[in-house]
């Protein structure tokens, strides 16, 4: 198991002075893997014999085979070809540095990626009776994006509100069978852990996308998504986000398979329809509303 999963693992279980040594780690571990373990206890300004003892709680010998886990990483990362970025902060270099961005976003999550552990996402959406999806901040449109996509393919799948009273009946009627999904990025609010908390005592399933493995949604969930947001702005980007959840429907489509393909037909079919009785209706004169709005 990597040294992510056995921090994930056990997070909710540290110490304060545990739980600053695994956000090092995690956030920073291409420094990491260079660095002594006093230099780490520097750092998180913790005794050097508790870097020591936090290797071992992982499950470790001691520092050294922990540390071999994060040089790990590192070479895992610098196999991946990264096209280098074009320094200036014109509209044409800043789009193009954002672009470049996101494919690396998407190359570090590809590189990443847990193939048993998206398994298990992809049977949780499946098997659930019910699936409510919760997106933090403005990944609440990617929510209900996602959910339309699910409604498509036949799934009993709900946007939830926003609102802080319909989150909480919400969740305190969740239920065996039910599925939440959270999408939360890093540094968000804790709405998103509150409702995959609630919902995990009930006895429903959970799954946490979030961009940081610290976020307090990736250790509320029984399964997480990392999928990275780094940006060349102030705003996190949603690319990877999109990109995970789209992959997920085209998934659960293959899954369903003819009865995916039925379904879908059947709602384009009604919204042909929609759109059929919408242009028989007679068209608003806009100009005539005005002028009888200002006599």
């Amino acid at each position: 198991m990597m040294y992510q999963e056995r921090i994930r693992s056990l997070y909710q279980q540290f110490s304060p002075g545990y739980r600053r040594i695994a956000n090092y780690l995690l956030n920073h571990y291409q420094d990491a893997a260079f660095l002594t373990a006093a230099e780490i206890a520097r750092i998180a300004e913790v005794d050097t014999a508790l870097v020591v003892r936090f290797a071992q709680r992982l499950g470790y010998p001691g520092f050294p085979e922990l540390l071999s886990d994060l040089q790990e990483e590192v070479k895992r990362d610098l196999r991946a070809v990264y096209e280098p970025v074009e320094s200036g902060n014109t509209p044409e270099q800043v789009l193009r540095r954002s672009l470049l961005q996101d494919r690396n976003n998407l190359d570090y999550m590809l590189q990443h990626l847990d193939d048993a552990g998206l398994a298990q996402v992809v049977q949780h959406l499946d098997e659930a009776k019910r699936v409510f999806v919760i997106g933090e901040g403005a990944l609440s449109h990617l929510a209900e994006a996602f959910v339309v996509r699910l409604l498509a393919l036949d799934y009993a799948a709900n946007a939830v509100s926003d609102e802080f009273t319909g989150q909480a009946a919400i969740t305190a009627a969740a239920k065996p069978g039910d599925l939440f999904v959270g999408l939360s990025y890093a540094g968000a609010s804790l709405v998103v852990a509150t409702l995959l908390k609630g919902a995990r005592v009930l006895g429903a399933r959970t799954i946490a996308i979030v961009s940081s493995l610290t976020n307090p949604a990736a250790t509320a969930a029984e399964l997480i998504l990392h999928v990275p947001a780094d940006t060349v702005g102030f705003m996190p980007s949603w690319t990877n986000m999109a990109a995970v959840l789209n992959a997920l429907t085209l998934v659960l489509a293959l899954l369903r398979g003819d009865q995916a393909a039925n379904h879908i037909q059947r709602t384009e079919d009604l919204l042909n329809m929609y759109c059929d009785a919408l242009r028989v209706a007679k068209p608003l004169n806009l100009q005539q509303m005005l002028k009888t709005s200002l006599n």
